[in-house]
């Protein structure tokens, strides 16, 4: 194990936290670290003025679009679509949602809804080519609290799965293919998406609308905020099997170097649903990343040997946090085996801000309340051992308390 730590990045912070601005510094990759690096650093070398970085944290998918809540009567009414159940998450969830995950011990949220916006009236692009302006606000909030809390975002562009938010389903069936993602086998025509230069162009122009996008709150175009470090090519990319790995490398290449060519401060993650080993050369990936049902030392540990000697980031993009999620190795073992890594679990739900007493729920059996008092009590030691982990990938010894979280209210 010694011999592949150099190229998987160990990844601690050594306390003091060096003064640098999370509003100006940028995360840099040099070979299999992280740094945090002031703007006039170069970015190929670490400097005096940066420090390794840790990429831990939770995914929060919903932040751009939610999926489990529908809104009050209001006049006018809120935002909300039926038939996929979708609305824009209030500003108080998003701002509760930031500020509980920093006092976990997060410095990173992975969010989909951040970077997969399309198909339905309430997304970035409800249909080809056309942007609907009043799905950035929730965006813009989000990547304006991270930074106010002093989190990082990273945010996959597409969606291997036909949920709500839209992913590469969208963009087939907007040039007439219209199959569905239902079932362990699809049509083969899926890979159109990689292939098909039409396609591939649609979802390029969909990055572009995405990067260069101005936020209301801050005045930074996506590319240009520090805040948001990374975009990875997809959530779970694949092919007409799942699992397969099947994604092209010539299309992982080309749409990240688009992703670098737009925002050249910008790190880059293959979002292939494991180590595609076919990729482990390309130049535009700075991170490899694979998820964890159940969590799986032995599948980690494969994972990371084979981006061994590439100079690469590995990163632990999702695991399941629950009991349940335990079948094949344990939490504590499975967190002994990544302290010195990168990883985020799935997922973080709060109150129905600005409903201070509820708790959103959601359907997968995987939503981590933080601060529920009708947790039971092994889902409570979980999340206190998930924020002890958190905080020891930064350095920092913590209890097993679990410190309230405010809850913003209106």
């Amino acid at each position: 194990m010694a011999s592949l730590l150099p190229s998987i990045a160990l990844l601690l912070l050594t306390l003091p936290f060096p003064s640098i601005s999370t509003s100006t510094s940028y995360i840099t990759r040099h070979a299999s670290a992280l740094y945090l690096t002031t703007p006039n650093s170069p970015t190929n070398s670490p400097t005096n003025t940066s420090t390794r970085f840790t990429a831990s944290g939770a995914n929060i998918y919903w932040l751009g679009l939610d999926e489990n809540v529908i809104p009050p009567p209001s006049t006018p009414p809120a935002p909300f679509y039926a038939p996929l159940n979708a609305s824009y998450p209030t500003r108080g969830r998003i701002t509760e949602a930031m500020s509980t995950v920093k006092i976990m011990g997060a410095t990173t949220v992975r969010s989909q809804t951040l970077g997969v916006s399309v198909g339905n009236p309430l997304s970035v692009m409800p249909k080809l080519g056309e942007v609907n302006e009043g799905a950035w606000e929730s965006m813009d909030w989000a990547v304006r609290e991270a930074g106010r809390v002093g989190l990082r975002v990273f945010a996959p562009l597409t969606d291997n799965y036909d949920y709500y938010h839209g992913g590469k389903f969208v963009f087939l069936r907007w040039r007439g293919i219209d199959i569905g993602s239902a079932g362990s086998n699809i049509d083969p025509l899926v890979q159109q998406f990689y292939t098909n230069r039409t396609i591939i162009d649609d979802f390029k122009n969909y990055i572009r609308i995405l990067l260069t996008h101005r936020n209301q709150f801050t005045n930074l175009t996506y590319a240009e905020d520090p805040t948001i470090f990374a975009y990875e090519t997809g959530n779970e990319l694949g092919g007409p099997t799942f699992g397969d790995k099947d994604v092209p490398a010539v299309w992982t290449h080309e749409i990240l170097s688009y992703v670098k060519e737009l925002a050249p401060t910008k790190l880059t993650i293959d979002g292939t649903y494991g180590i595609n080993a076919e990729h482990l050369n390309l130049s535009s990936v700075d991170i490899f990343s694979d998820h964890f049902y159940p969590m799986d030392v032995d599948k980690l540990s494969a994972g990371v040997e084979l981006v061994a000697g590439t100079d690469k980031v590995y990163l632990a993009a999702e695991y399941g946090w629950t009991p349940q999620t335990q079948s094949k190795t344990p939490m504590s073992e499975f967190f002994a085996w990544i302290e010195q890594r990168q990883n985020h679990f799935w997922s973080y739900f709060g109150h129905n801000v600005p409903d201070c007493k509820t708790f959103v729920d959601h359907n997968d059996g995987l939503a981590l309340q933080y601060g529920n008092p009708k947790n039971p009590v092994n889902y409570t030691t979980q999340i206190s051992k998930i924020r002890q982990h958190l905080f020891k990938m930064q350095g920092i010894a913590v209890d097993e308390t679990l410190p309230p979280a405010p809850c913003p209210g209106n």
